[in-house]
């Protein structure tokens, strides 16, 4: 892999946007992207579970930390889905909704990763 090759192209991601934030390093931002793929595959789950056990610390932290971690990748579209989960936690309001929106979005990124990086 060339360091200095062009941002790979993947569905739903600046990564031109995603690399730059990372200082330009090819090879570190792919391995955050295959890393979120893997860590972040099943947040919605984790935070449908804090919900349905009235744990919302661990839901708005969990929507909070991907939230951040969308963004700095350049997965802006997620990283809104994400926000608004946080939003509706802490409001307590349309919280079902906006988690349906973030999963699929969520599926979608990482689906992206996997099929534009595989491991």
């Amino acid at each position: 892999m060339d360091p200095d090759s062009a941002a790979p192209k993947i569905a739903g991601i600046d990564t031109g946007l995603g690399l730059k934030q990372i200082g330009g390093k090819r090879e570190r931002y792919e391995s955050l992207l295959r890393k979120f793929a893997a860590k972040q595959a099943e947040t919605a789950e984790t935070i449908r579970i804090a919900l349905s056990v009235g744990d919302t610390s661990t839901a708005e932290r969990e929507a909070h930390s991907l939230k951040g971690a969308a963004s700095t990748l350049g997965a802006a579209t997620l990283a809104a889905h994400a926000a608004e989960v946080e939003a509706a936690i802490k409001t307590g309001q349309s919280v079902d909704v906006a988690l349906e929106s973030f999963s699929h979005s969520l599926i979608a990124v990482v689906q992206a990763i996997r099929t534009a990086l595989p491991l």
